[in-house]
This record gives structure tokens, sequence and C-alpha cells, in this order.
């Protein structure tokens, strides 16, 4: 068991992601149909998310802006930020603690875009445990053992949902597990009594698991701000300025491309790209897909909200997720607050 502490990338860690990733190479350029270079760009993700991403890569909005996308997947934000500090990636998805933690440490790190946020009204993050289990409310988690996964966004959010019903938000014992697909297991075979999560690992627990939800953690988050952003090493983003306005504007196509699709084609897409196929649970669990597509309801199409920004900021401080609050203006690419890149 793991107590959820703000994320210290070390050397040894920065060294290791560079040198596993190395053979990804950099940056590169080609010709395209119409006299304009390509441009070779690699990208850090997890494993079926973020959907922005894939969707503009499905949906050629890359390629209209002369941008080939290398996706290189990571287990989460701590390691993708790392490999970005490492330069083994050019941008990255991440949380946000992950990136101003490292910011916090010193690293030279920019913003380009927001990510990820929360659709208010939008019950998507889940507790699940099994029946009989004893746990069926926020109080019944003193004590017990939660997983959840390498990045503190999660654990922020269930301390501010304890503490907002008057609990103690370290009543329970946070266990990180690397990989959160595997969390569902671990409730099952006892190793941990309850797991963190949303979207369609909650259909896909019911079906293999018999797992059940015990509770809901989506307060907390101020309306506006996002949980997760793009990032890129200050000088990568200096010396590839007009990329990373091509970058923003095809990411915020393919959110909203994403968005406006069937949540039958939103899981063929993330299927394609590591994520769950929810599809082959639905008529099992009428309703699967549609849970699955509000999970990814809440990806933002256009700049950070930065009063929002700065209060989710101070909230991972009150937390245990950052050490001081963190004016993110400075830290900000121009794109990440331009209406139109």
């Amino acid at each position: 068991m793991l107590s959820r502490r703000p994320v210290l990338l070390s050397a040894t860690v920065l060294a290791a992601s560079a040198l596993w990733l190395s053979a990804c190479g950099g940056s590169s350029a080609s010709a395209g149909a119409s006299g304009r270079a390509d441009e070779t760009v690699r990208v850090g993700v997890i494993a079926g998310s973020p959907p922005g991403v894939y969707s503009a890569i499905q949906d050629g909005f890359f390629a209209q802006q002369h941008i080939k996308v290398k996706l290189v997947t990571l287990s989460g934000g701590p390691a993708l930020v790392a490999a970005t500090e490492g330069g083994s990636i050019d941008i990255a998805w991440a949380d946000m603690f992950a990136w101003t933690s490292a910011i916090e440490q010193g690293f030279k790190l920019t913003i380009i875009n927001p990510a990820n946020g929360v659709k208010a009204g939008q019950q998507v993050n889940v507790i699940m445990t099994k029946p009989g289990s004893g746990i069926t409310s926020a109080k019944d988690l003193a004590g017990k053992k939660i997983g959840v996964p390498a990045q503190a966004l999660t654990t922020v959010q269930i301390k501010k949902w304890l503490a907002d019903q008057g609990l103690d938000p370290n009543g329970p014992q946070y266990t990180t597990v690397q990989d959160r697909t595997t969390e569902g297991g671990l409730v099952a075979q006892g190793t941990i009594n309850a797991a963190a999560t949303s979207g369609a690992s909650v259909t896909e627990w019911q079906a293999q698991y018999g797992l059940v939800v015990a509770g809901t953690y989506d307060s907390g988050i101020p309306d506006g701000a996002a949980t997760s952003g793009y990032g890129a090493l200050t000088s990568y983003a200096q010396a590839h300025q007009d990329l990373i306005k091509r970058f923003v504007t095809a990411v915020r196509q393919g959110v909203a491309a994403f968005q406006a699709a069937t949540p039958a084609a939103q899981n063929k897409i993330l299927v394609g790209y590591g994520g769950a196929d929810v599809s082959t649970l639905e008529a099992k669990y009428p309703g699967a897909l549609a849970k699955a597509a509000a999970a990814n309801d809440g990806e933002l199409k256009g700049p950070f909200d930065l009063a929002a920004e700065n209060q989710w900021i101070k909230i991972g401080v009150r937390y245990g997720a950052l050490k001081k609050p963190l004016d993110l203006t400075q830290y900000l690419w121009p794109t990440a607050t331009a209406a139109t890149p």
C-alpha cells in the first residue's frame, strides 16, 4: 500500500524514460502532397485516453495541419511528464497535478491546451466494491483499502468528496495501482476493498466480477476547471511555435468531432487505441455504451478558465497533491488561453 504524495520526478526516472523511449526519435518533417512539410510529433498518452487526439487522427484533422502523430503510450501522468522532461516525448497528455508538481520542482515545462474536465451534473466517477463488503456509502471507506491510479487527481477528488460530507479525507488507505485496468480484479480477489474508476470499466467489472457501485465522487472540481492538459518542454514550444498552434487546433477539432459521434462510434475509436470494447456488454447491460460516452463527455473544446484552474490547484494543495498554490498564468503557452490558437 502506497500513500498518495506529490510526484517527484527524479533524475533517474527521467533518464530511464529517455533511454527507454529513445528509439522513438525526435520531431521530423517530410514533404506532403501539397508541398508543405509534414512534421512528425511524438505524443504521449495512456491507453484509451485522451479521445480528442484519437479522433483528430481518425478524422484527419492532424493530416490537415500537416502533422503526423506518433503515439507513445505510458502508464500515467507522472511517467508521461517525466518522458517529456527527458526529451523522449514532444507533447504529452497528463493530469494537471502531474504538470504542476513538475513545475514546482523547477522543470522547464509549458502547458499548451486544457484536456479533460468534469461536465456539470455528470456523474461518472464511482467507487466499486464486492456485494456484501459492507461498503455502501462514503463513511464505510474509513480504514478500507481503496485502489487509485498512479496520479494525484483521483485521490484529491475522493478526499474532497469525503471532506465535503464531514468525513476524514485520510480515513481510507489509498493504494496506488499502476495499471488501473487491474483494479477490478484486485477487488474481486480481496487484495483491496474498493476501487475508483469510471466509464467502460464500471460495466466491465459488473459483468466480469459482479462488482457493485458504492458511491459517486464527482464533487469538488470547480466548474470549468481542467483536470488534465497537454504540455511540452518550453524550449520545444519556443522552437515549434507554429506547430503548437496547429496541434492545438487539430485536438480541439478532434474533441468536437468525438463528442458529436454516437456512443457506438466513440467506442469503435477508443477500442482502436487500447480502450475497452463496451459494445460486447451492451446486450447484457443496456446503457453501457451511453455510460462510457458520458465519462468522455467532459473533454474541453476551448481554452483554460484561469480562475477555475487556479482554484483547482488550491484544492490540490489542500489535499496533498502539491506543496503550495501555483499561479499557472506564467506557465501557460498562448494557445492555452486563446479562443482560436
